[in-house]
Formats: C-alpha cells, sequence, structure tokens
C-alpha cells in the first residue's frame, strides 16, 4: 500500500495533532530559551515532558492511533503546565502582591502565554474528529 493511501480522507485531527507536536516542542524551546539558565524557574521535567509529548503524539499519529496520540499530548501539556506553575509561583506571588508590579518579566509572559496556548490546543485536539468513515461515523 502506498503511503498516500494510508494517509485517511478526513485529516483534520491528523494535522491537528502534528500541529500541537509542533506547538509543543516550541513551547519547550521557548522555556528552555527563557529559564534555562536560571535554575530558580526552570523545570527540567515540564520541559522533558512537553518533548516527550510531542514525539509520543506523533509517533501514535503515524501508527494510526490518533485519538491516543492527541490524548498522549493533553496529558503531558496539563502536567508541563502544572509543573511551571508550580516552580514559577515565587515570582507570581512577589510580583502580583505588589513588591514588584511594575517590573512584570517579558519573558514570564511570554513563556505563560505558550504553556496556556499548548494547554488549550490540546484540549481541542482531543475533542476534534480523528478519523471519519464512509457512513460518517468516527473511527
Amino acid at each position: 500500500m502506498s503511503p498516500a493511501k494510508s494517509v485517511p480522507k478526513n485529516r483534520t485531527g491528523m494535522i491537528a495533532v502534528l500541529a500541537m507536536a509542533a506547538l509543543s516542542v516550541a513551547t519547550a524551546v521557548v522555556y528552555a530559551v527563557c529559564y534555562g539558565n536560571q535554575e530558580r524557574y526552570m523545570s527540567w521535567l515540564a520541559f522533558i515532558l512537553l518533548l516527550v509529548g510531542a514525539a509520543f503524539g506523533v509517533a501514535l499519529t503515524f501508527a494510526k492511533r490518533y485519538e491516543l496520540g492527541a490524548a498522549c499530548m493533553a496529558v503531558t501539556a496539563f502536567s508541563a503546565l502544572m509543573l511551571f506553575i508550580q516552580i514559577i509561583y515565587m515570582y507570581v506571588v512577589v510580583v502580583y502582591v505588589g513588591i514588584d508590579l511594575k517590573t512584570l518579566d517579558p519573558r514570564f509572559v511570554i513563556t505563560s502565554v505558550f504553556f496556556v496556548l499548548c494547554f488549550i490546543a490540546s484540549l481541542v485536539t482531543v475533542f476534534l474528529p480523528q478519523v471519519v468513515n464512509k457512513e460518517g461515523m468516527k473511527k
């Protein structure tokens, strides 16, 4: 069977899973670039979870287990977001209590936006129809 025939006709879910994997890798890279040299605010476990989730998502997608790929990335994105919140909590407390409100670090904003986008996109990907057969029912 040729590779073109193995691609499902309704590729929305598959493309979303691959795009989500790319967003997970981008989030990991942004996080490492912004906080890689500051051990106080860097959770290497969150970084690794994003990369592992993307790798498993792509592997499961090419193994035609689209739903599992999306779910795997959703779980790892949520876990990475929670680890990011745990490690960055003291910075948030200091800034939002009013001690240093004028100097909100752009790295914090950029990284937070990427983590939240990654988590929201992973949830959307889970609920997209992954593969539709001829009768219109989900396989």
